[in-house]
């Protein structure tokens, strides 16, 4: 289950001078887009998020907005479609993409939801198609990243294909397969390799070695490294916010060395303020120049602060020495990608001059009765039947119908 302080989120709105006010908020946890309006002109979503959160888990799946008084209370509810804040995405078609790994992909409609583990991420199962005359392939089970809102078109599609091409390395969680929706064959987004145990950030019984250490060699951070149970190698994942060197502007201020440092500091003393301030900001010296840093009581460490203090010093020492590089086509093996094919016109909802500009969305009222809009919506988990089990396109099914080994039925989700 998603948690609550995670599990909204608001893309937008329309926000009047003095009145009213319409947030558009997301619920993580079904996918669906309630709009929200308050009389009052409300500056930040944070009101309107706070006040929904008593009336979400029960509006029906054909409320489209709510209207609610000062103190929150519910005035009225709208199933008029013109006020369905839902958009509908569009996701390139496979075939139009060269990929770098042999795959047919994998639809979203096969994959089984068996944990919600936050906003865009699910753990789930399928079952692989088998080569022609071996035996059947056994269920695997893997972490489903996808998207449905325009904000993360680009940088979903920049980490899939960094993802797949660093895949191999003893470090990267492994890439597993391209998903596609049931409908178009359109690239929803991608499934990786699932690996248990948590991550380094939230299972800290399980301590942290100086061997590990010595494996971190990228921009990183705690929550986003895990361990591999039988090759106790450390992990890398998730490249939301990776780029290539030189890309982005907004990614000047990030570096190796520094997302190092301060991973460290913050798995040994699990003290977080030092990188709550602008990227421009974070200074690693700074950390580096303290006289001590200060073991939480509830961090294992496999040799004293001093010595991992020591090995990380002389790695960035190192690092600096080394040449350095401006932008990524600068580097001996420069990773390419392709560029994100573009919408017809028929899909493009507005079209800016460069392609870091373009909004592949139309409304999903605006699509009509259009069959072949890609719906995300889902049951909330909390309502889930014993028997019911969910796939990644939102579809219920009872277990009795399905073919599912005992090691799956007791995986998937049902009654909470």
């Amino acid at each position: 289950m998603i948690d609550e302080s995670l599990r909204y989120w608001a893309p937008g709105g329309s926000i009047m001078p003095g009145g009213p006010s319409t947030w558009h908020i997301v619920d993580w946890d079904q996918r669906r887009t309630i709009a929200v309006t308050m009389d009052e002109e409300q500056e930040d979503e944070s009101i309107s998020i706070e006040h929904s959160k008593k009336y979400i888990n029960n509006l029906g799946p054909d409320v489209y907005a709510i209207h609610l008084s000062p103190d929150g209370s519910l005035v009225s509810t709208s199933t008029d479609p013109k006020d369905d804040a839902t958009f509908s995405m569009y996701y390139p078609p496979f075939e139009k993409v060269r990929w770098p790994i042999k795959t047919s992909g994998v639809l979203r409609s096969e994959l089984l939801e068996l944990k919600r583990l936050g906003a865009n991420v699910d753990l789930v199962s399928y079952t692989p198609k088998s080569k022609k005359g071996s035996p059947p392939a056994s269920p695997k089970k893997v972490v489903f990243k996808y998207y449905f809102h325009s904000q993360f078109t680009y940088g979903f599609w920049n980490e899939m294909n960094l993802w797949m091409r660093l895949s191999g390395d003893r470090n990267i969680v492994p890439f597993d397969n391209i998903v596609l929706d049931e409908i178009k064959r359109g690239v929803v987004r991608f499934t990786s390799t699932f690996i248990p145990g948590d991550t380094v950030q939230t299972n800290m019984s399980r301590g942290f070695k100086l061997e590990w250490l010595r494996q971190l060699t990228r921009d990183i951070a705690a929550r986003n490294l895990l361990v591999h149970p039988k090759t106790d190698n450390l992990l890398l994942f998730d490249f939301n916010f990776s780029g290539r060197l030189g890309e982005f502007d907004g990614m000047k201020a990030e570096n190796d060395i520094k997302g190092v440092v301060f991973t460290l500091y913050e798995i040994i003393t699990c003290d977080y303020k030092p990188r709550e301030v602008p990227p421009q900001e974070q200074d690693p010296e700074v950390l580096q120049r303290l006289d001590e840093w200060v073991k939480h009581p509830d961090v294992t460490l496999d040799h004293p602060v001093s010595e991992y203090r020591s090995v990380l010093n002389e790695w960035a020492k190192k690092r600096q020495e080394r040449k350095q590089i401006a932008r990524f086509d600068e580097a001996s093996d420069p990773i390419s990608r392709p560029k994100i094919p573009d919408p017809p016109p028929t899909e493009a909802n507005s079209v800016g001059s460069s392609q870091m500009e373009r909004v592949w969305t139309n409304s999903r009222y605006g699509r009509g009765t259009d069959p072949k809009v890609i719906d995300w919506e889902r049951p909330l988990w909390v309502k889930l039947e014993p028997e019911s089990r969910v796939f990644a396109n939102g579809e219920v099914k009872i277990a009795s119908d399905l073919q599912l080994d005992e090691q799956q039925l007791s995986e998937c989700i049902g009654h909470p």
